[in-house]
């Protein structure tokens, strides 16, 4: 499918890209506790409304952390009633319960501050849109369906399809031919049919979930997971 000189023009305004732009908020905690206080409540209703801004096809995850004080078992739990009271408060906020997809704990296992002690910044719970998948074997491993089809996956696939074109262009001009350079090149010509086509639904959706696969391929190649 030929390729305007304006989606071109598209695809490096929304350069520089990063899978750390999916994360929508951090709300922070008081030690050993999962209460929301004012702070922590006012910052759910920040990600609420941003959550609602950002409607679309990705499910919304919601993970809870604590920090180094108290055994591990414990601080696994802590982190969960954490994670479970940002998901609870969400959704009294108004974010649509259907967003809300996975609600766990990583306890003190990912501490953002390496310290032994209290810190307030390593009690959080993350909320961040879920990545389709690392990497897949098929296109048809990936799950959507034609209500998918709207704003947010057409951002996501413009994305992707900067990533390719920008992989490509790199690797082409290092001379490196390889597998990450041919699945470059795979992923620029499905997501630039993904975002090109204005067609029917069902087509649009094969498109879709083309180029979502082949870009996870291309970021598995590149290490950019």
């Amino acid at each position: 499918m030929r390729l305007l000189p304006a989606l071109f023009a598209l695809v490096f305004s929304i350069l520089p890209f990063s899978l750390k732009a999916q994360d929508v908020g951090t709300v922070n905690f008081a030690f050993d506790s999962a209460t929301l206080d004012a702070e922590a409540s006012a910052k759910v209703t920040e990600i609420a409304e941003l959550l609602k801004e950002k409607a679309g096809y990705r499910a919304t995850v919601v993970v809870g952390h604590t920090d180094a004080v108290g055994s591990q078992g414990y601080n696994q739990g802590l982190g969960m009633r954490r994670a479970q009271a940002v998901a609870a408060a969400l959704n009294a906020a108004g974010a649509p319960v259907s967003r809300i997809g996975t609600v766990e704990s990583r306890g003190e296992n990912e501490l953002l501050v390496r310290v032994s002690g209290p810190e307030r910044r390593n009690r959080r719970v993350t909320v961040t849109l879920e990545e389709i998948m690392e990497a897949c074997r098929s296109w048809r491993q990936v799950s959507l369906s034609e209500a998918s089809i709207g704003p947010a996956l057409q951002g996501d696939l413009q994305t992707r399809l900067g990533e390719a074109v920008a992989w490509y262009a790199r690797l082409e001009g290092n001379g490196q031919n390889g597998a990450a350079f041919q699945m470059a090149g795979a992923a620029r010509e499905d997501c630039g049919n993904a975002v090109g086509f204005d067609g029917g639904a069902s087509r649009k959706l094969e498109y879709a979930q083309r180029c979502l696969c082949s870009s996870a391929r291309l970021r598995t190649a590149t290490g950019a997971n």
